[in-house]
């Protein structure tokens, strides 16, 4: 009887480790896959492809969104397709370039494998074409936040937030330079919400830590909010 129950025992714990494992090669192949789906849309962005941009958005989901810099937030399939066909879709001008990298990912997956949060640092560098002169050359750095949900077992970005820390000319540097860190004073697009979250270096400004690290979880709240999570205690 006793060996009966023993080897009961060690079935159950098997079964558990089994799923566990199956669980956790999950999550790292998630992982995997969501950084090579950021690798991929940044690249798009880069070489200013915006349709191949927009094939990363889970555009099926009613609250896709997307959040750059001080531009406001751009929600829903119509605002995110907008917003990207008109920046990132824009004629390119002889000289012009913007080059963002990806460094540091903290990429969570969630507990039922349904969705996953994510932060990368952003170095970047860029050129701003003149019409009378060479281009400026600029540093461009910032950090992105997203938010990805699993369709059809292929991971898309449902809500991403590009957080600008520093833009300025490469000459000058971003003590001196901060004519750039914010939008330009032209009226905001109708399309745009307003901006949830702003704080690009000054020599004023004092830096917080947001975007937040995603911390593990279970299930999406079914917003972005953590990425401004101020209290690191939770």
């Amino acid at each position: 009887m006793q060996d009966s129950e023993t080897k009961g025992e060690i079935t159950v714990v098997t079964e558990n480790r089994k799923r566990d494992l199956i669980k956790n090669i999950e999550k790292l192949e998630a992982y995997q896959e969501i950084q090579n789906e950021m690798g991929r849309t940044v690249a798009a962005f880069n070489f200013r492809q915006a349709d191949r941009v927009l094939s990363h958005f889970a555009l099926n989901q009613a609250d896709v969104s997307l959040e750059y810099a001080d531009e406001g937030v751009f929600e829903g399939k119509e605002a995110v397709e907008t917003i990207v066909n008109e920046v990132v879709g824009a004629p390119q001008k002889p000289g012009e370039m913007l080059d963002i990298q990806l460094t540091t990912p903290m990429i969570e997956v969630a507990g039922d494998l349904k969705t996953a949060k994510a932060v990368w640092w952003c170095p970047g560098g860029g050129a701003i074409a003149n019409e009378d002169s060479d281009p400026d050359a600029i540093w461009a750095w910032g950090m992105i936040g997203a938010d990805f949900i699993c369709e059809d077992g292929e991971w898309k970005i449902w809500h991403f937030h590009y957080f600008r820390y520093i833009k300025c000319l490469y000459k000058k540097g971003w003590v001196e330079d901060t004519s750039m860190i914010h939008r330009l004073n032209t009226p905001v697009h109708p399309m745009a919400k307003p901006t949830t979250y702003h704080n690009p270096y000054s020599p004023l400004s004092v830096r917080e830590a947001i975007p937040a690290c995603p911390r593990p979880y279970e299930v999406h709240e079914g917003n972005s909010s953590w990425m401004l999570e101020k209290d690191k205690t939770k």
